[in-house]
């Protein structure tokens, strides 16, 4: 893994824009690199997308009651707003530089799929269906995916990073992931180019040990080191940088009583990102994607996928996906397909069941072909939109919870000899 020492003095002026879901985790997954970046006169923006007002656990440490009320809640927002400034002040980042959204913790990834432009998500904690913090950015905006894509989009055009941090798509927590999927769609086609690399926070087993390690350098899961070679980059830091960053993750009280140890496993000597990138989606042959291999921590934990490998590929003027499971898919199951197109900001998201029967919106293109261990998908290459850009996933639902996934990756989509846009109607 590449590890880069940064220099004390940049020759060019930076402009680093790190996104994080909840308060605490810019700091977790990129304080290191904030503090290096203040440091050498580069400016840095942060873009938190919920208050953190949907932690239960700490709401209800918080309140001494196990019957938290909704203005309870939106309190614990304010308060985990008030505890994000102060942590960026210690790593040198003015208020007016730090941008809340106010969007559903514990939704994102629901608002990503299942409520992109039709009927408002609400919060389960909250018990609202908007942003209802003053004065923050998404101030009374719908809980809509396609509305949260609108505003942070515009907020990066108006900011102009040359640098973009965000969330991993191997995050195993779902506003992670969430997360990263809306900053890579609003990052796609910037007007500059941009250098764009994900954290990871949640994943089996890591960071170890779980105790402060200043000394220590942090280093990838060895299973998503072994399936992106060459991706991992490791960006070292001076002694003030790494107290710097600690000192910063003790300003959040709230989350420190209840997680101190995995906050401090943190405050390393360095921290690993995965450089994003937009693959080649291929055309007349096939595309596996890397899958994380299993270990004895993934078995441990019982956090073992279903999905054994995805592939993708474009034959003749059809858009093919192909998923092989360990196990046959139970009757319980819900394998969903999403398709988002960042140029028009539109979603295709479609439903299949284990008898092969196929729901949501233009539900009627999609062809489904099905054996014991292994599925297949394919639609007309007219449900991109004319986009030259989508991201694709899979993910696997039981009875609410997210059991499998591919990661949801950008892809080039390239145009089949022959093809004419308006002989497959994009001309809608």
């Amino acid at each position: 893994m590449p590890r880069i020492p940064f220099s004390p003095s940049n020759p060019k002026a930076e402009h680093l824009v790190v996104i994080a879901p909840h308060p605490d985790d810019e700091a977790l997954g990129a304080g290191g690199l904030i503090s290096h970046f203040v440091e050498n006169g580069n400016t840095v923006d942060v873009i938190l997308l919920t208050m953190g007002d949907g932690f239960v656990q700490d709401a209800e440490r918080y309140y001494l009651s196990f019957d938290v009320t909704a203005a309870e809640y939106i309190n614990l927002g304010y308060r985990r707003k008030r505890e994000t400034l102060d942590a960026m002040a210690v790593l040198g980042v003015s208020a007016d530089h730090v941008h809340f959204f106010g969007f559903p913790d514990g939704g994102l990834d629901r608002l990503l799929l299942d409520h992109w432009d039709n009927e408002p998500m609400c919060s389960s904690t909250t018990k609202v269906c908007y942003a209802p913090y003053i004065d923050s950015y998404g101030e009374k905006s719908p809980y809509l995916g396609r509305t949260l894509l609108t505003l942070l989009r515009q907020l990066l055009v108006q900011l102009n990073p040359t640098w973009i941090v965000s969330p991993s798509a191997y995050d195993e927590h779902p506003d992670h992931w969430a997360t990263g999927a809306f900053a890579r769609l609003a990052g796609t086609d910037l007007a500059n180019p941009v250098h764009h690399f994900s954290y990871l926070v949640h994943w089996p087993a890591w960071p170890l040990p779980l105790a402060f390690r200043p000394r220590l350098h942090q280093k990838a899961p060895h299973v998503l080191s072994q399936s992106h070679p060459g991706r991992w980059r490791e960006f070292v830091y001076d002694a003030d940088n790494v107290d710097r960053k600690r000192r910063a993750l003790m300003t959040y009280q709230s989350q420190v009583e209840l997680i101190k140890p995995f906050m401090l496993a943190f405050a390393r000597r360095s921290e690993v990102l995965l450089e994003e990138t937009i693959a080649d989606m291929p055309m007349g042959h096939w595309l596996t994607l890397p899958t994380p291999a299993r270990n004895h921590w993934t078995r441990y934990l019982k956090k073992e996928s279903p999905i054994n490998k995805v592939s993708w590929a474009i034959l003749a003027n059809e858009q093919h996906v192909r998923i092989q499971w360990e196990r046959p898919m139970r009757p319980e199951e819900i394998l969903h397909i999403s398709l988002h197109m960042p140029q028009t900001q539109t979603l295709r998201h479609w439903r299949i069941d284990a008898s092969g029967t196929v729901n949501g919106e233009r539900s009627e293109t999609v062809q489904v072909s099905l054996d014991p261990l292994a599925l297949e998908a394919s639609w007309p290459i007219r449900e991109f939109d004319g986009n030259l850009v989508v991201m694709a996933g899979v993910q696997l639902e039981d009875q609410g919870v997210w059991i499998g996934r591919a990661a949801l990756e950008r892809y080039r989509v390239p145009r089949p000899l022959g093809y004419n846009p308006y002989d497959e109607g994009e001309h809608r």
